[in-house]
C-alpha cells in the first residue's frame, strides 16, 4: 500500500510538471552542502564567538543592574551637591559678601593705613582732653594765655578738619567694613575658600555635569557591550546561522557520513575500488563468468570505458567464449554471441544500512537490460536499486528478491515507474536503508518501500548490462552510462 501511494505521488509530480530534473536536484544539494560548509566555518568564526560571549554576559543581566545603579546616582544625592549647597549658603552670607566686595577695593588698606598713622588715636586723645571738665573749667585762661593746653585744642580742631581723620571715622562706622574685619580673621573665610576651590575645580564641574546628565549609562562599558551585542544580533550572518539551527536546515546532511565516492575522474577504472567481474568469479576462479540464462559474456573490463568522467558499460555484438554458471552443473564452458560488462565493489566496499545512489543514463533497446543492485555473499536477498527490463519501454523498476523458505523460485517485490526520458536524461537512482525499511528513490522522490525480510548483513555494489531477449543487432552497441556512485552511512550521533 505504501508503494502504491508513493507511486501516485510521483505520478502527480510528473503530471503537474513538478518532478525535479536531475540538474535541479544536484544544484540544490550542492547549494545546501556549500551552505552547510559555510555554516560549519562560521560556527568557528570570531564573530560568532564574540556574539556567544556577549549573549552569555547579557544573560547575567549585569547591564540592567548597572543601569539601575546609575539611575539612582543623582546630583542631589551626591557629596558634590552638599558641597555646592554649603558653598552657596556661605556665598549669601552678608558679612562674607561685604568682605568679598571690599577685597575688590582699596578701602580696607586705606582704613588700616590711617589707623597705623596714629592720627585717629591722637584725635581721640585730644578730644577726650578738651571735652574734659578740667579743661572746660580753665579754658578761658588757657585761651587768654595761649597755653600749651589751648594749643591742644587748636591741634584738635586742625585734626577735626583733616580729611584722613574724617574718612577714618566715617569708615569706622561702616557696617560693611565691620563685616570685613569680622570675616577676615574668622573660620568662615578658610571654609569658603576651600569650598570655592572645590566647586571651581575642573573635576568638580565634570562630576556635576556627569551626575546631572541623563545619559550616564550610555557612557559605560556595559552600554558599549550591549550596543555591540545588539549590532551582532542584527547581523545577517548571525541571523542566518541561528535561523538555520531553528529550522534544522541541515538535519538531512547531518544524518549522513560519506563512505564511498566514485566520480570516474581518471581515464581508467580504479582497480582498487572496482572488480570488472562478479565477486565470486574473482574469489573462486580469478576469472569472469556469466549466468546460464545470459546470452552475453561478461568480459574482464573490455566492455568498460570512461569518457569525460562518464563510465560506460557497453553491450556489443561479438563472439566470445567463457564460463557459464549453471546451478545444476556448476561452471561450464559456453559460446556467446554478445559481450557486456559488470563492475562491483565486492573486494573493496561493503555496507549494511545507509544511502546508496548513482547518477545514471540508460540507452533503451528491447532485449537489453541494465541494473544497479546490492547483494551480499549469498545470492539472496538482492536489492535492485533499479533494473531496466529489455522490453523497450520507458519504465524502470525497483525490485527486491528474497528467499521463500522452500526450494524454488525466490520471492520478489517489483515496482515499475514509467514516463521517464531514459535515453536523453540522467537520473539519480538510489535507496535509503535502515533497520525498519528500504526506500527506493528517483531524483530524491520515493516510489517504493519494503519493510519485511530485509537483508541482515553488509552488501556490495554491482552495475551491469546485458542481453535478455531478442534484439535489433543493428542498434548495438548499447550503453549504460554512470556519472557517479556514492554511499553514505547514518552518523551514530544522528540516528
Amino acid at each position: 500500500m505504501d508503494s502504491i501511494i508513493l507511486k501516485l505521488r510521483l505520478l502527480a509530480l510528473r503530471i503537474t510538471g513538478k518532478f525535479p530534473k536531475v540538474d535541479a536536484v544536484e544544484a540544490k544539494e550542492k547549494a545546501l552542502q556549500n551552505e552547510f560548509e559555510e555554516f560549519n566555518l562560521f560556527a568557528k568564526s570570531d564573530e560568532l564567538l564574540r556574539f556567544q560571549e556577549l549573549k552569555t554576559w547579557i544573560e547575567t543581566k549585569e547591564h540592567e543592574q548597572v543601569r539601575l545603579d546609575l539611575k539612582a546616582k543623582t546630583f542631589k544625592s551626591s557629596v558634590e551637591f552638599q558641597t555646592e549647597k554649603e558653598f552657596i549658603t556661605l556665598r549669601k552670607n552678608k558679612a562674607l559678601k561685604d568682605y568679598l566686595m571690599l577685597t575688590q577695593t582699596n578701602t580696607p588698606k586705606e582704613y588700616t593705613d590711617i589707623d597705623k598713622s596714629g592720627l585717629p588715636q591722637k584725635f581721640i586723645e585730644l578730644k577726650a582732653y578738651i571735652t574734659s571738665p578740667e579743661y572746660k573749667k580753665e579754658r578761658k585762661r588757657f585761651v587768654a594765655e595761649n597755653t600749651d593746653e589751648y594749643k591742644k585744642e587748636l591741634a584738635f580742631n586742625e585734626l577735626k578738619q583733616n580729611e584722613q581723620v574724617k574718612k577714618f571715622f566715617t569708615l569706622k562706622k561702616s557696617k560693611s567694613l565691620q563685616n570685613y574685619f569680622q570675616i577676615k580673621d574668622s573660620d568662615i573665610l578658610p571654609r569658603y575658600n576651600k569650598l570655592k576651590d572645590q566647586v571651581d575645580s575642573p573635576d568638580f564641574k565634570e562630576k556635576k555635569v556627569y551626575l546631572l546628565s541623563t545619559d550616564k549609562f550610555e557612557k559605560t562599558e556595559q552600554y558599549q557591550k550591549l550596543q555591540e551585542y545588539n549590532k551582532l544580533k542584527q547581523s545577517e550572518k548571525i541571523r542566518w546561522y541561528f535561523k538555520a539551527i531553528k529550522d534544522d536546515k541541515f538535519k538531512e546532511i547531518k544524518k549522513w557520513e560519506l563512505t564511498f565516492s566514485e566520480e570516474f575522474e581518471s581515464k581508467k577504472l580504479d582497480q582498487q575500488k572496482w572488480l570488472t567481474k562478479f565477486f565470486w568469479g574473482e574469489a573462486l576462479l580469478n576469472s569472469s563468468y556469466s549466468l546460464a540464462s545470459d546470452s552475453h559474456w561478461y568480459t574482464d573490463g573490455n566492455n568498460i570505458s570512461i569518457d569525460k568522467s562518464i563510465l560506460k558499460i557497453s553491450t556489443r555484438k561479438e563472439k566470445a567464449s567463457g564460463l557459464s554458471w549453471d546451478s545444476k552443473y556448476g561452471f561450464i564452458p559456453k559460446e556467446f554471441d554478445y559481450t557486456s560488462g559488470v563492475i562491483s565493489t565486492g573486494n573493496s566496499f561493503r555496507q549494511q544500512h545507509g544511502r546508496f545512489e548513482a547518477k545514471i543514463k540508460i540507452t533503451s533497446l528491447e532485449g537489453i537490460y541494465h541494473a544497479f543492485w546490492l547483494v551480499g555473499d549469498k545470492m539472496l536477498p538482492e536489492v535492485d536499486i533499479f533494473r531496466k527490463k529489455g522490453d523497450g519501454s520507458s519504465a524502470l523498476q525497483g525490485a527486491f528478491f528474497w528467499e521463500n523458505g522452500q526450494k524454488g523460485k525466490p520471492k520478489k517485490s517489483i515496482t515499475s515507474v514509467g514516463g521517464l526520458s531514459l535515453d536523453s536524461e540522467f537520473y539519480i537512482l538510489g535507496v535509503d536503508w535502515d533497520e525498519q525499511k528500504i526506500t527506493w528513490k528517483i531524483n530524491g522522490i520515493p516510489f517504493k518501500v519494503e519493510t519485511n525480510n530485509l537483508p541482515k548483513g553488509a552488501v556490495y555494489l554491482v552495475l551491469s548490462s546485458g542481453v535478455n531477449g531478442k534484439i535489433d543487432e543493428s542498434k548495438l552497441p548499447i550503453t549504460l552510462e554512470v556519472d557517479w556512485v556514492k554511499c553514505w552511512t547514518h552518523k551514530k550521533d544522528q540516528v
